[in-house]
């Protein structure tokens, strides 16, 4: 398939910056237009990141159709004091306000996921939202009620969830924690960075859902849980070939931390 490696003749200033920030070196420069131009075997080393239409000073470059015009332009960004307070006071949050999330943030959220990085640039990461607050109820009593079943079988697998037995019996939703809405973040088996690039993106997921006032909560045990009941798989339209990677709880909350908590500090080292 053809890349369609496009270069507006009368925009390019021969600057060379697409060529030099490839990292597969796909591209050079032509010697005698001082354009760019795929090597030999350029297209089959081009792995799709599109650093060279993001980098292009004069939008001179198109590449697999992209007109560089559509793309957003760089802005200032949020200040580093104001990145940072957003990390430091970033809170795993266990008390949801019932309810659905405004359209437009879940809109907004699901939009952003897709800038997220990945490994090798595999993006065929795959999201299972829950985004309807009565779904989510449904989906929370069948599932909690699968798990206690499971239990109590003993089946080969349980005894890791046994220790949840009694509160399960007593209503307690240990699992999703009352949260109306989930994210599982699911890639395909045969990825290569299949164990950490859910973890990024959820990651980026996080980050903007608190800055947009949002709860948010990592919930391993949902995915442990869902592994010992891949019935639920389909229930929540995981493709064929794809594993379950790490899940986010998330809602509206009517928690509000007004400082950050002060951590120890953490280990480093610096090579010399």
């Amino acid at each position: 398939m053809s890349l369609e490696l496009r270069i507006d003749s009368e925009k390019c200033v021969g600057c060379g910056m697409c060529a030099a920030d490839c990292n597969t070196r796909a591209l050079e420069m032509d010697g005698s237009s001082r354009t760019p131009r795929f090597v030999e075997d350029g297209e089959t080393r081009c792995f799709k990141c599109q650093h060279c239409l993001a980098i292009c000073p004069s939008g001179a470059l198109s590449i697999m159709g992209l007109d560089p015009a559509d793309s957003e332009e760089r802005g200032r960004g949020a200040a580093p004091a104001d990145l940072l307070n957003l990390i430091k006071c970033r809170r795993s949050c266990r008390s949801y306000r019932r309810g659905n999330v405004d359209k437009d943030k879940l809109e907004a959220l699901k939009n952003m996921l897709a800038w997220s990085p990945t490994g090798v640039n595999d993006h065929r990461l795959f999201f299972s939202f829950i985004d309807d607050a009565e779904v989510m109820d449904d989906f929370r009593k069948e599932f909690l009620g699968r798990l206690l079943r499971l239990i109590e079988s003993e089946a080969p697998g349980s005894e890791k969830f046994a220790r949840y037995k009694n509160r399960l019996l007593a209503g307690e939703d240990v699992i999703f924690r009352g949260a109306p809405h989930l994210v599982l973040a699911c890639t395909p088996a045969d990825a290569p960075c299949a164990a950490v690039d859910p973890v990024i993106a959820l990651s980026y997921f996080e980050l903007y859902a608190q800055s947009l006032g949002l709860g948010t909560l990592w919930c391993g045990l949902f995915v442990w849980s869902l592994l010992a009941m891949p019935e639920f798989l389909e229930r929540l339209g995981v493709p064929e070939g794809h594993v379950p990677g790490y899940a986010m709880m998330f809602g509206n909350t009517g928690l509000n931390y007004p400082r950050a908590t002060q951590p120890p500090p953490v280990d480093t080292y610096s090579v010399r």
